[in-house]
């Protein structure tokens, strides 16, 4: 690691860790103990594949890329100090992100530095310390923030990343400022679009035992299969909204894969997203007649009713959808939206989204709608403050959010924070017409008059007529080219 290297991590990722007694040197070369690199190899001992990987054990098991074991006869991994072991065996595979837990040889009872995952997941614009391919970056390292996120079945909440980095990369993992996993990386094939699994995947239910030799995989078709990688590829399309390229991958999937219903549902959701709708019915009424009781079909079904303002059929849809899976968080959450919407059954709405956070602690809708309901429909403010930051952490793009809780810090009369909330609001939607007229009543609390005006002058044009009324009252002795520039 070069010094320049090691000052720009410093910087970055975080003073000493104090509540373990360790140094962000010591973090770091740590962290390079427990990461390596795979390479598969044919019975010709050709390498036909290589990734990036960790231990998360110190008895050898290790996530690596599954892909690199499809054609492979045997695999070795090399640590960052150069030493080399073999791959014994392929312990499971998850398929929709292409992850693989695998079984490295130890030595003489060597046990392995491993890395321990977080308990948090990362938030948007996190600056995480990747440790990438050393071929592909400097130092085998990269520094970056988290871009954007997703949600997507399968995957929950995933980070969207870049970096200078490409395939080779894939499988690397990443840390946060307390030295802990908190991401795995992977990329698509042309290294043009990267995604950040959280660490939940690793305790997923979508893992699938192969538990065989590597050197046996090719007797095995059906577990060979498994490592087919152009259906996790495709959902990263999906995640990167690159719904042609997405629906290109699933084909050639589906050729190998004809009776994967799933596969077909998943074409048939890029299709409609570029308008391919012929396609994309086709698909799922494939997928319907390959598994009847399948879920994803279902929901994916309600999104396109909801697109286009059916509501019933979406709610008919997702009712199916939860008979099949009943503890599918988005359904949950999207079924308590529309009855809400119908019933305005306030105790049935709640615990419903309760029921979706407890399926899946990562969606941040259900903490946004539960806040809401708390917000105008009960008196425990500290709960509803949790769950509106809840919402921020892990989606602070979610609409209206920082509104909500502006409003909670003026009924308190904490005018400062309750302006900065609006400030996000309104930087993040310039028509939020309450944050422009809360944002006024704010300022006019703590004798800004002139901002109070103009935010009301704002208010007012955006449709809110109380706002003239304020104007009118407080907003005489104000020249008026001063707020209504």
């Amino acid at each position: 690691m070069t010094i320049a290297k090691l000052i720009s991590v410093l910087f970055i990722i975080a003073l000493p860790l104090m509540a373990q007694g360790q140094s962000i040197v010591e973090i770091i070369n740590s962290t390079e103990k427990a990461v390596f690199e795979t390479r598969t190899y044919n019975s010709a001992d050709l390498m036909t594949g290589r990734a990036s990987g960790f231990f998360l054990s110190s008895d050898g098991l290790g996530i690596t890329m599954g892909h690199i074991f499809e054609k492979a006869d045997s695999a070795v991994i090399t640590t960052r100090n150069g030493k080399t072991f073999e791959v014994q065996r392929i312990v499971s595979i998850h398929p929709q992100s292409n992850l693989a837990l695998i079984k490295v040889e130890q030595n003489r009872q060597k046990t392995f530095s491993f890395l321990l995952p977080a308990k948090q997941s990362f938030k948007q614009n996190e600056e995480l310390l990747f440790f990438t391919h050393p071929i592909e970056s400097d130092d085998g390292m990269t520094i970056g923030p988290v871009n954007d996120l997703s949600y997507f079945p399968y995957l929950s909440r995933t980070g969207l990343v870049d970096g200078s980095y490409f395939i080779n990369s894939a499988g690397a993992p990443a840390i946060n400022r307390s030295g802990q996993l908190c991401g795995i990386i992977n990329v698509s094939r042309n290294g043009m679009h990267k995604v950040l699994y959280n660490t939940y995947l690793l305790n997923d239910s979508n893992w699938v035992n192969i538990n065989i030799p590597v050197k046996e995989i090719s007797h095995y078709q059906n577990k060979r299969e498994y490592l087919d990688s152009y259906l996790s590829q495709s959902i990263l399309n999906i995640i990167s909204l690159q719904y042609i390229e997405a629906a290109k991958n699933l084909s050639k999937y589906i050729k190998k894969h004809p009776e994967d219903d799933v596969a077909h549902c998943l074409r048939g959701y890029a299709r409609f997203h570029y308008q391919n709708m012929v396609g994309s019915r086709e698909d799922m009424n494939i997928c319907y007649d390959l598994n009847p009781d399948g879920f994803l079909q279902y929901y994916f079904k309600a999104l396109f009713n909801m697109s286009q303002a059916k509501n019933e059929e979406a709610r008919i849809n997702l009712n199916l959808c939860l008979d099949k899976k009943v503890d599918f968080a988005p359904a949950i959450c999207q079924l308590a939206l529309l009855n809400f919407e119908k019933d305005k059954d306030v105790k049935t709405a709640f615990n419903w989204y309760s029921s979706a956070i407890d399926a899946d602690s990562l969606l941040a809708v259900a903490y946004y709608e539960r806040a809401r309901l708390r917000m105008q429909h009960s008196s425990d403010e500290e709960a509803t403050l949790d769950d509106i930051n809840k919402t921020i952490y892990l989606d602070p793009d979610q609409s209206g959010i920082y509104s909500i809780r502006g409003t909670i810090y003026f009924s308190n009369q904490d005018y400062l924070p309750a302006i900065q909330d609006y400030d996000r609001a309104i930087e993040k939607d310039i028509k939020d017409v309450h944050a422009w007229f809360n944002r006024g009543v704010a300022h006019y609390n703590l004798g800004l008059h002139q901002k109070a005006c103009y935010d009301w002058e704002r208010a007012g044009k955006l449709g809110n007529y109380d706002a003239f009324k304020y104007i009118s009252r407080y907003c005489k002795n104000v020249k008026r080219n001063v707020y209504g520039r």
